[in-house]
């Protein structure tokens, strides 16, 4: 049995179809970009996140950029060019891209000991005069640290932006906020819908939301090169979101709600079933999106070996990220001589993403399930207690 790490609905039969007629009816119209189905597709968003203003964009790395810059961060967005954005350093390059391109500079925050994503106190000592905003990761679709950043970032007076690529669909809080929607705890929250994520189309594209409909305003002038009313309002750049993407995610979201209950429930079967293995599983926080599924071995040469026996089984993996942010030649200049960032060093070398999406059927969870449970029981390789964090 071969099975890849992401297959995606749009390539399958009867939905490929279907879409195909969807499609046909975009080009007919002679419409292609920033028109009704945009425009509709906005508004769905919104009702998604609770009522935020929403704007698409041309990917989740531009929502980014268009984010900050909204908000006055750096001096490309009307800021400073000493602005800091805190960013986490175990994440996709794209977030430190979007700070730079923004004019600020970014700040890497090492992971928490015994997760891939840092506490609020790992925020806080990173903090300096210059830190403007905090980017808040939600990775692989876990969102549950949002509230207590959120409420640190309001009492400090400091932006919170976060990137919810891998989490659209989470919630996260309890008592007075149990079940925000990832996507409105910050003053703005950016979205890709790259075929990978959540919520998935066939190609880039992306959408920001924002609490101060303002910071929308503005977006939808810089997405659009400042254009509004036959005039250059402001200097902006391309970012528009195109009508045939937009025409495939309102078919996405019309099977969002039973995607991410899959997802759920296929990791539900994975942590019950590998619960006694020798590797770190995820964190089984509520309202988790399960974007991927990221196991820890014990190190470098264990996560070698057993991706390799998933690979002799069919099983395709990935290693999400091979490098820490700070860690990056290009990155480097930026973190200077701030010292190592150790936690995410050791989570680099030792994380696995395994095969988790809605098209998985019945009989290959059970297959995966299956390989894991051998490849990672298999003789010859010492099994110390999973890529712990030094004592």
């Amino acid at each position: 049995m071969k099975i890849p790490l992401f297959r995606p609905a749009a390539s399958a039969e009867p939905t490929a179809a279907r879409l195909a007629q969807s499609l046909a009816g975009v080009l007919r119209s002679g419409t292609y970009i920033l028109g009704p189905q945009v425009q509709s597709l906005e508004t769905r968003l919104s009702a998604l996140l609770q009522g935020r203003e929403t704007v698409a964009a041309g990917s989740g790395s531009e929502a980014l950029l268009l984010a900050f810059k909204s908000l006055g961060i750096g001096n490309a967005g009307g800021g400073d060019a000493l602005d800091e954005v805190l960013v986490p350093a175990y994440t996709f390059v794209a977030c430190a891209e979007a700070v730079l391109a923004a004019g600020a500079r970014p700040v890497f925050v090492d992971s928490a000991p015994d997760d891939f994503i840092p506490m609020p106190e790992d925020f806080r000592k990173a903090r300096t005069p210059r830190t403007r905003a905090i980017l808040a990761v939600g990775l692989f679709g876990d969102a549950s640290g949002l509230p207590e950043l959120a409420d640190w970032c309001r009492d400090e007076g400091l932006l919170l932006v976060e990137d919810v690529a891998q989490c659209l669909g989470a919630r996260a809080g309890d008592g007075a906020t149990a079940g925000h929607a990832a996507g409105t705890w910050g003053d703005a929250a950016a979205m890709s819908f790259y075929p990978t994520k959540t919520l998935g189309t066939a190609g880039d594209a992306g959408a920001l939301a924002f609490k101060d409909p303002r910071h929308a305003d503005k977006a939808r002038l810089l997405r659009n090169h400042g254009y509004r009313d036959g005039l250059h309002r402001c200097l902006g750049h391309n970012s528009r979101m195109d009508e045939l993407q937009a025409c495939l995610l309102h078919a996405a979201l019309d099977d969002f709600p039973a995607n991410l209950a899959r997802r759920r429930a296929i990791a539900a079967r994975y942590l019950a079933a590998w619960s006694d293995l020798p590797m770190r599983l995820p964190k089984d926080s509520a309202g988790h999106a399960w974007n991927y599924f990221v196991v820890r071995l014990p190190g470098p040469l264990e996560r070698e070996n057993f991706a390799a026996r998933l690979a002799a089984s069919g099983i395709a993996t990935r290693v999400y990220y091979e490098q820490p942010l700070h860690l990056h030649e290009a990155l480097r200049p930026w973190h200077g001589d701030r010292g190592a960032l150790p936690h995410s060093e050791r989570l680099a070398g030792c994380s696995l993403a395994l095969p988790l999406y809605p098209m998985l059927d019945d009989e290959e969870i059970g297959y995966i399930i299956d390989a894991v449970r051998q490849a990672a029981r298999a003789p010859g390789d010492p099994h110390p207690t999973t890529c712990q964090p030094p004592s």
